[in-house]
């Protein structure tokens, strides 16, 4: 018998009385510094890596074990799978031909979570790279110019205050988000993609203009929409698992995930779970909640790796499964080619035989 724990009332995300005042002078805080807070994230997230270089699973696990026995939830439970740090954002050079008309703008905002955790230690196949090198790779390959939000290193969408219970300051960086995204996209001129599945649920219920929220997309649905005709899709992988999170669901965006995945591998299995427990990190503090969630993923013996659009389901996956878990964009910036540089190659093909076709 799963028991699952019940947080206080003011941590719940609904109803329940204000947080104690000390919690919320360090929320706020934290809010006002949350890009040199977030800038510590990734050097920490290596010191545990290399540690379990150094000491081995089973010792981390035991010492992990002890550490989060005595930090009454409040310190994340250690697993294998865990993060390391993100390597930093880095904008591609726009190409010498820039000005041309067939380059297309988009606004790129990688959520706090993918700025901050990298692929996990062992994942050979992420290469080291985090999941914004792989969006901006996609979108350079469908000819694309991408516009960074400025000071998008201290944005945030408020999730990770408002689900502990402190809503003023979660509405707070909620709004100043907006306006860096109004800002950058000229008031919803240009579309607006996150990598982060929860992170663009969240973006769209709490804005409030009404032509920037019609301009945001969620990975998948910014792939599907502008980038699939773009493009061409190989299947690089035979078997692999995808888990559509619940943010996801609700946007209903289940089909088009299966079907992006379809483009890129042989056989594709979508987990046979409804949430994966995870809650944003929550999972990671109160382990039994993606034990109980996760105790039914029995994935084919056969699949190499699996893919979602969320971090830090993606964590508690790999974990529950054995296997990769890794953002989609991986899978799909390994299995897709520039669309142009082929029609390019034709077209100098063509020259050469001055113009003449061929006849069968």
């Amino acid at each position: 018998r799963v028991q699952v724990p019940v947080a206080p009332a003011w941590s719940r995300a609904e109803g329940g009385g204000p947080p104690p005042p000390r919690g919320a002078a360090a929320a706020a805080w934290v809010a006002g510094r949350f890009g040199p807070v977030m800038g510590l994230v990734p050097p920490m997230l290596n010191v545990v890596s290399l540690a379990h270089s150094i000491i081995g699973t089973w010792p981390m696990q035991t010492i992990a074990n002890a550490v989060w026995g005595v930090g009454n939830n409040m310190i994340p439970l250690w697993n294998p799978y865990m993060p390391q740090g993100a390597a930093p954002l880095k904008l591609r050079a726009p190409p010498a031909a820039a000005a041309d008309e067939d380059r297309k703008k988009v606004v790129y905002l990688p959520a706090c979570v993918t700025r901050s955790m990298g692929p996990a230690r062992g994942d050979a196949d992420a290469k080291g790279e985090p999941v914004h090198a792989k969006f901006l790779s996609i979108l350079d390959k469908a000819d694309y110019d991408v516009i960074i939000p400025e000071g998008v290193g201290s944005s945030c969408c408020g999730m990770i205050f408002d689900s502990r219970g402190y809503r003023d300051v979660g509405k707070s960086q909620a709004e100043q988000l907006e306006a860096m995204l109004i800002e950058a996209s000229h008031g919803g001129k240009y579309p607006i993609v996150c990598d982060t599945s929860p992170c663009l649920h969240r973006m769209k219920e709490k804005f409030t203009d009404p032509m920037l929220k019609m301009a945001m997309h969620e990975p998948v649905q910014f792939i599907s929409l502008y980038l699939k005709d773009r493009l061409d899709f190989a299947p690089v992988r035979d078997t692999v698992a995808v888990h559509v999170p619940c943010s996801s669901k609700k946007l209903k965006l289940n089909d088009e995930m299966i079907s992006l995945a379809e483009r890129c591998a042989k056989e594709v299995h979508a987990t046979p779970i409804p949430c994966c427990g995870m809650a944003g990190d929550r999972g990671m503090r109160y382990p039994e909640l993606t034990g109980s969630s996760l105790q039914h993923l029995n994935l084919p013996s056969t699949c190499s790796d699996g893919y979602s659009t969320s971090r830090t389901c993606e964590m508690s996956l790999s974990n529950h499964a054995g296997i990769n878990f890794r953002s989609l964009l991986y899978l799909v910036d390994e299995a897709t080619t520039p669309k142009h540089k082929i029609k390019a190659g034709t077209a100098a093909k063509t020259e050469q035989t001055g113009g003449r076709g061929h006849c069968c």
